[in-house]
């Protein structure tokens, strides 16, 4: 019974994967407020437990005015990794109200390291490496976009 139970959630991970290649991330617009300047990046929404699964792997660039929003049902410990992700990036964590808790900075490409912070979040904004030091983002800063209050 145990390993016909593995063998079912194999098949629905498989499933799950093969059919993520096809996602269609939707397409919006968010700013960060630094103090100094706002900062729009168009963003690629990933909502649903299979767009947080494939993220930006496999992606051989990302523009420097783009990223990807990884969106939470709710506040809660994000553990994300590199697996299969080509390019460097930056993750920005971020609270319920839209206040940068954290931000990890140059990513390493195709790691299976734990990438997290202490705290809970709501949402993880990635985008290309280097560029949150780049731009001069930092904890405390401010997202606008309408998934926080």
């Amino acid at each position: 019974m145990r390993t016909l139970l593995i063998s079912c959630k194999l098949i629905l991970l498989f499933i799950a994967y093969s059919h993520s290649e096809n996602i269609e991330f939707r397409k919006d617009t968010l700013v960060i407020n630094t103090g100094i300047a706002s900062i729009a990046f168009d963003i690629e929404l990933a909502i649903s437990p299979e767009e947080r699964s494939k993220g930006l792997m496999f992606r051989k660039k990302l523009a420097m005015n783009q990223g990807m929003l990884f969106i939470y049902p709710y506040n809660q410990h994000v553990t994300m990794w590199m697996k299969n992700t080509l390019i460097p990036l930056d993750m920005i964590f971020i609270n319920e109200n839209g206040s940068i808790e954290d931000i990890v900075y140059m990513t390493t490409p195709n790691s299976l390291s734990h990438i997290t912070i202490k705290k809970r979040v709501k949402a993880v904004l990635e985008i290309n490496g280097g560029l949150s030091k780049y731009l001069k983002i930092n904890k405390g800063d401010k997202i606008i976009y309408s998934t926080f209050n």
